[in-house]
């Protein structure tokens, strides 16, 4: 993999210093800006990273998360052509002109402390964990300690705010699981090396594997009528054997249109 692609963060912050600091910076025709969530902004970076287009002039930004409504309300204003997205269109937004298009899926990993000696949950399992049904490990055979929730951005859709903690970053949560006996983790992120050992297989299927039933896609929200030959050319790009394989190292799916 190109230096770039495994310095994703020095990467970034380069192009971003470079206007910061009113540093000579090179002249760009056209600059394809993509907010929007935290989820899979790292994998999008790295598309962006190894997507041609600078040798004609494009340049394509992935800025820090803003949140979905914030990046499709500069679609919809013509800010940016594009918002990154983990969830689906409201009917407001598709009544507003938007159309959206998944790029890729993650797992979404899940997490154990060591000591609880799993290896592996049912999705019946997780969703009574998750929906707060399930509360002490001794419900499912292992040690009589409370079950302790955390992930990055709080509690899941399907579970009770209350009951979750949440962690700024990976390095956290990891942190956090591994202090707390009795702990359950959910992330999209990739992990270190040395921490792939704390995720659990759901129903039989490790997360690398694509019948692993918890996952998350990671889409763009755009209005078609606003596209540019440069804009189109990346979505081309987001359909390569490139990407796929360069999805497939973060441990995620590349999905076709």
């Amino acid at each position: 993999m190109p230096y770039a692609e495994r310095n994703l963060p020095l990467s970034a912050a380069l192009v971003a210093c470079l206007g910061l600091f009113g540093l000579e910076r090179p002249a760009y025709s056209e600059e394809i800006l993509i907010p929007g969530v935290d989820t899979g902004s790292d994998i999008l970076r790295a598309l962006a990273l190894a997507y041609d287009g600078r040798t004609r002039g494009e340049l394509v930004l992935v800025p820090p998360p803003v949140g979905a409504g914030s990046a499709i309300a500069d679609v919809i204003a013509g800010r940016a052509p594009f918002a990154r997205i983990d969830r689906s269109l409201r009917l407001d937004e598709r009544e507003a002109g938007l159309m959206a298009r998944v790029v890729f899926s993650l797992p979404v990993l899940v997490l154990a402390h060591p000591d609880l000696g799993r290896k592996a949950l049912s999705s019946a399992e997780l969703d009574a964990i998750i929906a707060g049904q399930i509360t002490n490990w001794a419900s499912l055979g292992g040690p009589a300690l409370p079950v302790r929730l955390v992930s990055r951005d709080g509690a899941p859709k399907d579970g009770p705010q209350r009951l979750w903690a949440r962690a700024p970053r990976t390095a956290d949560l990891v942190a956090i699981l591994r202090r707390n006996p009795g702990t359950l983790a959910l992330t999209t992120a990739r992990l270190a090396a040395e921490d792939e050992a704390l995720a659990l297989a759901v129903d039989g299927f490790e997360p690398r594997d694509a019948r692993y039933p918890r996952r998350i896609n990671v889409g763009l929200a755009y209005r078609p009528e606003r596209f540019s030959p440069a804009v189109e050319s990346f979505l081309t790009f987001l359909t390569s054997a490139r990407a796929a394989e360069l999805v497939s190292a973060y441990g995620g799916s590349l999905s076709r249109p």
